[in-house]
């Protein structure tokens, strides 16, 4: 199975980055041969660009220990032990 946010996070970066060249190669034309006019440049730049870079951060976002209270208190093989233990307890 594919990590959803992983292909998510893949395809907003590309379109970031091309993003990105886009507005570096109209930008350094002149406005008279610019192919994408002042107003849909500057949306861009002011807009979209920071708009994907908030997208991007709460897809990659993992929060540390300190945010969830600390360190679990047991590990998942033992949550998964303590479950098995329960469900064999239940049908015997």
């Amino acid at each position: 199975m594919t990590n959803d946010f992983a292909t998510v996070s893949r395809l907003v970066a590309e379109f970031q980055n091309k993003l990105k060249v886009i507005v570096a190669r109209d930008g350094s034309r002149d406005m008279m041969y610019a192919h994408i006019d002042f107003h849909t440049m500057a949306a861009i730049e002011d807009e979209l660009l920071p708009a994907l870079k908030n997208v991007m951060a709460c897809i990659e976002y993992e929060p540390c220990d300190e945010e969830m209270g600390g360190e679990p208190p047991i590990t998942v093989a033992e949550m998964h032990s303590a479950a098995h233990a329960q469900h064999r307890a239940f049908h015997n």
